[in-house]
């Protein structure tokens, strides 16, 4: 992988972690926790900044299955005292949570068992004791990354991202142009990809202005079509879509999962340079 990005793009993906760790620390339905829950992980899995974190300490496999089984009705889990193996314990307890149970209190029910306490107050703790860990964790990580790249003091400045998740490397690379790497597949592949998700997104997304949205569809499916044919789309391709997403953009939340989108494609089809 190698990838430019910018001090807004890294403040937009951490607001959104942020946004999606918030929901998941604050749900109270067994059920809502478990989507929230899912989201979680699935935002940190697409995201290369946030899983190559997860990626340098997942280092140790536990088999959560068991652990989960073996455990008495009354037991808390025992999380690691190493702070790479309390990464990799909950990171993969909250996994395999969303991927074999439905019911967020199958994992959480221990950690109220006072009189007089509901399923919601077993969520809250659960999320306090173990999942709040994990949430700080990368957010000190994502705070250290932004003064360690000096995102603040110099907000024009590209950070190059290089490597293969796990082994990514970040350097602060000055105010040079984001498009040299847009024409190079790797790069192409990232903004299909961005491209295929956005629109996923939008099709999903309840957005008043239908015509708005149809059009923002049209246009960037249109610029993914002729990228994925191995073709050069037209600036006027490019633009219509920018000028589509634009449209849409402030009636969208700035916290949510959409709004990242529109902006990274936004930004990827802004350093398309043409010939």
């Amino acid at each position: 992988m190698e990838k430019i990005i910018d001090g807004k793009e890294f403040k937009l993906i951490s607001r959104q972690f942020r946004r999606v760790a918030g929901d998941l620390l604050n749900a109270q339905d067994t059920y809502e926790a478990t989507r929230l829950a899912t989201r979680f992980i699935m935002y940190i899995d697409s995201e290369p900044i946030l899983s190559d974190f997860i990626g340098k300490n997942n280092i140790l496999e536990f088999d959560m299955k068991e652990i989960i089984q073996a455990k008495e009705y009354h037991d808390k889990f025992d999380i690691p005292i190493k702070v790479d193996e309390e990464i990799a314990f909950i990171y993969q307890l909250l996994k395999y949570t969303t991927e074999n149970f439905d019911r967020y209190d199958t994992v959480s029910r221990a950690y109220a068992m006072y009189s007089g306490a509901k399923i919601t107050d077993s969520i809250r703790e659960f999320n306090r004791e173990v999942v709040k860990l994990l949430v700080n964790h990368i957010t000190d990580y994502l705070e250290e990354k932004a003064i360690e790249l000096g995102i603040d003091e110099k907000p024009n400045a590209k950070i190059l991202i290089q490597g293969n998740v796990g082994q990514l490397n970040f350097t602060e690379t000055g105010n040079i142009q984001a498009n040299q790497q847009n024409n190079s597949p790797n790069s192409n592949e990232e903004l299909l990809s961005l491209a295929k998700e956005l629109i996923a997104a939008l099709k999903d997304a309840q957005i008043e202005n239908t015509a708005d949205k149809e059009d923002a569809i049209d246009f960037v499916e249109e610029a993914t079509n002729c990228i994925e044919a191995g073709n050069q789309p037209k600036p006027s391709v490019i633009r219509r879509a920018r000028e589509s997403l634009s449209k849409i953009r402030p009636v969208v939340d700035d916290a949510s999962y959409l709004a990242t989108q529109i902006d990274k494609v936004v930004q990827a089809f802004s350093n398309m340079s043409f010939y």
